[in-house]
């Protein structure tokens, strides 16, 4: 008899360790069966090789963010604000082979017969398009088979729902609620790493495969160790400052 599937998804880590290990603590009391995460393992923050390294271990299966895929040169950087180019920068002389190689193996995107893993909006994952907008959740939805998608990039847990035969989405920012039958969503999981709802804690979702229910649980974390490590790295101080606000 095969047993109930409980999920962990982590939304933007950032390379935020102190927030990553925080949240990790909180699924292993919640009892998921797997974890995944919708991208952007690295950026921004100071400690990019420990977190890579914290998820490997801990086998979370992840997609790539646009970070990522920027830090490989797999997409243009320019257009990236100056704070986050210099990161991205720091982190490319910081990152070991091995780590680099673990991000060029990340999909952009998981399919399962129960739910679906991106970072910004379908069809174009590559593309890393947000999703916060009735159209762009509507495009996505109409991208993947399952019930629900997952996805992250804004940095703000949201949800959009399309109900059985109604062609108008719904959306809401509830933290406990369940998909009723014949629903189907897709839910921004928020940032672990880098909170931008103004709530500083650090956001994870879990969903119960079976009954549908969804949750977003939020911690507090070491903020100010993560910003003197950011200080101490030479990166930008606002990086480290926005964090105890959530912006």
């Amino acid at each position: 008899m095969s047993h109930p599937r409980k999920i962990g998804i982590l939304g933007d880590l950032h390379s935020n360790l102190s927030a990553l290990e925080a949240v990790l603590s909180l699924l292993d009391l919640e009892g998921v069966t797997d974890i995944y995460c919708v991208g952007d393992v690295v950026g921004y923050g100071p400690r990019p090789n420990e977190v890579v390294e914290l998820i490997r271990s801990r086998s979370v299966q992840a997609v790539a963010g646009n970070h990522d895929w920027a830090l490989l040169g797999r997409i243009d950087s320019s257009y990236f604000n100056p704070y986050a180019l210099k990161a991205l920068e720091w982190t490319k002389r910081q990152l070991t082979r091995e780590n680099r190689e673990y991000l060029e193996s990340l999909p952009l995107r998981i399919d399962e017969p129960d739910f679906c893993i991106f970072h910004g909006a379908l069809p174009d994952p590559e593309a890393f398009n947000y999703l916060q907008s009735f159209p762009a959740a509507r495009d996505s939805l109409a991208d993947f088979q399952a019930p629900v998608g997952f996805c992250g990039h804004t940095h703000v847990p949201m949800n959009f729902i399309q109900k059985p035969g109604k062609s108008e989405l719904e959306w809401h920012f509830l933290e406990n609620w369940r998909l009723l039958e014949g629903e189907r969503a897709v839910v921004n999981v928020g940032s672990v790493g880098q909170p931008r709802d103004e709530n500083p804690l650090a956001p994870v979702a879990v969903y119960h495969c079976e009954t549908m229910e969804m949750r977003l649980l939020r911690t507090h974390y070491n903020i100010p160790s993560e910003q003197k490590l950011i200080r101490r790295a030479g990166l930008p101080s606002i990086l480290g400052d926005r964090l105890q606000h959530g912006i």
